[in-house]
C-alpha cells in the first residue's frame, strides 16, 4: 500500500468516526506493526486470527495483550487522526498545513513543504486523494487560475468541506465561475467555506492559517465556533463546587492516543 493510499485509507476511518486499533505483532525474533481500521488491517500485515482477537477493543484507550499461537500481541484502540488536504503554492498554504499538522490532524500537502505533513506531493495529486466527505482547503495568496479547477475537483468529487483563501469580491467571481461549469449553488452554498476560516481578526499569514484551521476542527468536531467561556460557562456551576477544595480536586480527563 502506497503512501497515497493510506491516507486515503485513514481519511475514510476518519470520516466515519472509527477508532483504530494499533497492534504490535512479536513472532520470535522479530516484531511488527499493523492497525485495524474496521476490523480491517490498514497494512494487510496482521493475521486474520489476530484482527478477530483484537476487535472487540472499541474505546479509545483500551489495551489487550494475547497470545494467539506462538504470535504475543500487544493492541490498544486509539481515535483516527482527521485528515486534511491543503492545496497551494504560497507561504498560507504552508502555514495552514504546519498549523493543522501541529493540531494533529494527518495533513497532505499538495505544492507546498511542511513540516510533519503526513503526505506530500505534487498539486496533480488533488484528484487522487479527494474523495466523498473529504475536507480540501485551497490557499493562494492573491489566487491562482488554477484555484478555481482544484475547487471545482474538491466539489465534484463529493469533498464535504472545501475551503477557499479568497476576498469577499473574489469569492463571489469564483461562485460565478462554478455556476457557468455547471455546479449547482446549493452544492456550493453547502459545502464551500469562502471566504475560508473563522473571523477572528488574523492578519498574518500564520494567523490566518490558524482561523483556517480552526473551522476545520469545528466542521470535523461539530463545534459551534462560541467561546468556550459561553458554552461552559464557570458561573454556571460555582453553587456546585461550594465546600470543594481545589488542592484536592482530581480530574482524570487525558487527551486520547491517535493515529
Amino acid at each position: 500500500m502506497s503512501v497515497c493510499d493510506l491516507f486515503r485509507v485513514l481519511d475514510l476511518a476518519a470520516r466515519r468516526g472509527e477508532t483504530a486499533v494499533v497492534i504490535r505483532v512479536i513472532d520470535g525474533g522479530r516484531s511488527y506493526i499493523d492497525a485495524l481500521v474496521g476490523g480491517k488491517p490498514l497494512l494487510g500485515l496482521v493475521p486474520r486470527e489476530v484482527a478477530e482477537a483484537a476487535v472487540a477493543l472499541k474505546k479509545p484507550g483500551e489495551r489487550a495483550e494475547f497470545k494467539v499461537g506462538n504470535l504475543v500481541i500487544y493492541a490498544e484502540a486509539v481515535l483516527v487522526r482527521p485528515t486534511l488536504i491543503v492545496f497551494g503554492f504560497g507561504e498560507i498554504a504552508r502555514r495552514v498545513s504546519e498549523v493543522a499538522a501541529a493540531a494533529g490532524l494527518n495533513v497532505a500537502s499538495l505544492g507546498h513543504e511542511a513540516p510533519g505533513v503526513f503526505y506530500k506531493g505534487p498539486a496533480s495529486d488533488l484528484k487522487r486523494l479527494v474523495s466523498e466527505g473529504s475536507a480540501v482547503v485551497v490557499a493562494n495568496e492573491g489566487g491562482r487560475p488554477e484555484d478555481v479547477d482544484a475547487v471545482e475537483t474538491a466539489l465534484r468529487s463529493g469533498a464535504g468541506y472545501v475551503a477557499l483563501l479568497a476576498s469577499q469580491k473574489r469569492a463571489a467571481l469564483v461562485i460565478k465561475e462554478l455556476e457557468n461549469r455547471g455546479v449547482p449553488r446549493d452544492v456550493i452554498k453547502e459545502r464551500l467555506r469562502a471566504p475560508a476560516g473563522l473571523d477572528i481578526g488574523a492578519k498574518t499569514a500564520g494567523e490566518i492559517a490558524v482561523s483556517i484551521v480552526a473551522e476545520v476542527i469545528m466542521y470535523f468536531r461539530g463545534g459551534t465556533g462560541r467561546p468556550m467561556r459561553e458554552v461552559k460557562n464557570p458561573f454556571d456551576v460555582i453553587a456546585e463546587v461550594k465546600g470543594e477544595d481545589l488542592s484536592r480536586y482530581k480530574c482524570e480527563w487525558r487527551p486520547p492516543r491517535a493515529v
